[in-house]
């Protein structure tokens, strides 16, 4: 079964690095936004999975993530960001995200294992 997955990345290499380590993923339909407006207005579409980064240039990553959280609760939640502050990270875990990953090198390895994972683990679900 095809699963749709929402990536919001306003880096263009960053994004394009996400597109090559999630397009190996099979039965994904993958959509790029750049901005959190166009993300939330897709949103109704009800995404299996939100790929999202924190620091976006027209709204705050973390009220992001709280907004998807509480209004699309069906739709799972990986954060990939740089920020690395403990308080930050706590925060966004308590939101009930899927998975907390920080940008680094070797990330994209295990962004794949945690999409596959959670692909796994929502088609058991059904």
């Amino acid at each position: 079964m095809n699963r749709q997955l929402f990536v919001i990345e306003d880096n263009r290499t960053e994004g394009m690095l996400f597109r090559i380590a999630l397009g190996a993923i099979p039965n994904l339909n993958i959509r790029y936004f750049a901005d959190g407006k166009s993300l939330l207005e897709a949103m109704p579409e009800n995404p299996a999975i939100v790929l999202a980064d924190l620091m976006l240039p027209d709204i705050n990553g973390y009220e992001l993530v709280k907004t998807i959280r509480e209004q699309y609760p069906q739709s799972r939640v990986i954060v990939a960001s740089a920020q690395r502050d403990i308080d930050l990270i706590a925060k966004i875990q308590e939101l009930g995200v899927f998975n907390y990953l920080v940008k680094s090198e070797g990330c994209l390895n295990y962004l794949q294992q945690v999409v596959n994972d959670l692909l796994t683990l929502l088609n058991n679900k059904q």
